[in-house]
């Protein structure tokens, strides 16, 4: 409780005194002779001023103690290491292994190509395969396919080749639909994939 009132009037002095600042800089800035008006437009400048330096700063801390948090963490989880007496971190073997397995999972971008007929793309993929499902959304998605539902996408696209083998390696190939509407208006299954 006592550290909490100490806190309070040690904020209230402060700002005390930089209202003195901001009031004295007001009257320099304003020149001499200036009027009441011309001092207080000063002096409300100059605060805000004082006010977006103070935000920005507490801004900067906040984020700077951010990173130091996140770096921690990567330290304790093996996937840096800090090089003895320095202060430059590397990437650890762990951390080298980690880098590998997010880049071959992160959203491939493949070659986008039209097509005259209309594809539609249905799946239902499992909520355990949850970051699969929403990697194969976010490559549909970069491939021109619009949304009719969560799992039901259309599209003037073809289906890259690569995308089905991507879909095979992944194990998620059994529990996606591929149709495409022909010409005469039917609806066909694209081969047995």
């Amino acid at each position: 409780m006592r550290g909490k009132i100490l806190r309070q009037i040690l904020e209230f002095l402060e700002d005390g005194a930089a209202n003195q600042i901001n009031f004295f800089d007001a009257i320099l800035s304003g020149g001499y002779g200036a009027s009441m008006g011309k001092i207080e437009y000063e002096y409300q400048k100059n605060k805000k001023a004082r006010d977006l330096q103070k935000i920005q700063l507490n801004d900067f801390k906040i984020k700077k103690k951010r990173l130091q948090k996140f770096l921690s963490k990567l330290k304790k989880d093996g996937l840096i290491i800090e090089i003895e007496n320095s202060s430059n971190l590397v990437i650890s073997n762990k951390g080298k292994q980690k880098l590998f397995k997010l880049k071959t999972t992160q959203t491939k971008y493949y070659k986008k190509e039209n097509s005259e007929t209309f594809t539609i793309i249905s799946f239902d993929i499992p909520e355990r395969l949850r970051r699969k499902r929403n990697w194969l959304r976010e490559v549909i998605q970069n491939l021109g396919f619009k949304m009719v539902h969560k799992s039901v996408w259309i599209g003037k696209v073809k289906i890259p080749k690569q995308l089905i083998f991507d879909l095979e390696e992944m194990n998620i190939l059994e529990f996606i639909e591929i149709f495409e509407i022909s010409k005469t208006g039917g609806l066909e299954k694209i081969g047995e994939l």
